[in-house]
């Protein structure tokens, strides 16, 4: 496998909105970040990425495919939405059932996929009963079904607990570790940066910022850091 996205002079509109503005970047195996701003354009570009929107103008290749042109890429991609949307009158193992048939993976792999992160107890019960933090860990359990080579991951972090964030970044650096690579969409990257290899910041459309984590690092530290509180007064 070569690049997992290769993105070139890659725009999209909706309407008057110009949510990506000639974005050209290459994601390469391992891990990558990408960050931005809410509305920045960093989820558009996930989308159009897999083939869910079709580009205004340029090109983009998801494992060396068009992904418009050829849905079948999407079958090694494991993907995880913020939020997840899900048919409420099934159970968990109906939904992640229909994952695995769609990826051609094995639905034992279910169970497998269910106790990464804790609902194998709940797998038999209706989608309609979870809980808020269920339904997070649901979405994050159809990503892995399968064991696919390339997981993206959208705000995979958003609306959890702190104890929760550790067990996700330790099932991702997991993974990681058997050579799977990751696209993880987010606003905030601290979590990550012990397993991070690059990192693409996206905002008002356009690329930022783009390079090896671990040359960027502190001028995504210095973007998304908080302001200080000087003298008991934010500024």
């Amino acid at each position: 496998m070569s690049a997992v996205i290769e993105a070139r002079d890659l725009h999209k509109y909706f309407g008057p909105i110009k949510a990506l503005q000639g974005v050209t970047v290459e994601v390469p195996e391992g891990l990558t970040l990408i960050l931005g701003p809410n509305g920045g354009g960093k989820s558009t570009f996930m989308k159009v990425a897999l083939g869910l929107y079709k580009p205004t103008k340029g090109t983009v290749k998801l494992l060396g495919k068009d992904p418009w042109r050829h849905s079948e890429v999407r079958r090694s991609i494991g993907v995880a939405f913020d939020p997840g949307r899900f048919p409420k009158l099934t159970t968990g193992r109906e939904w992640l059932e229909f994952i695995a048939r769609t990826r051609g993976a094995n639905p034992d792999d279910v169970e497998k996929a269910a106790g990464l992160f804790g609902i194998e107890d709940a797998l038999d019960r209706r989608i309609e009963g979870y809980s808020s933090g269920m339904l997070k860990r649901l979405s994050l359990a159809q990503a892995f079904v399968g064991e696919p080579a390339v997981v993206f991951l959208d705000e995979p972090l958003a609306n959890v607990d702190f104890e929760s964030v550790a067990e996700i970044v330790q099932v991702i650096g997991k993974w990681k570790g058997k050579g799977r690579s990751f696209v993880i969409i987010s606003h905030i990257w601290e979590p990550f940066e012990g397993l991070a290899d690059y990192g693409v910041v996206i905002s008002g459309g356009k690329v930022y910022l783009k390079g090896e984590f671990r040359d960027i690092a502190d001028d995504v530290a210095g973007m998304f850091r908080p302001p200080e509180i000087k003298n008991g007064n934010p500024g």
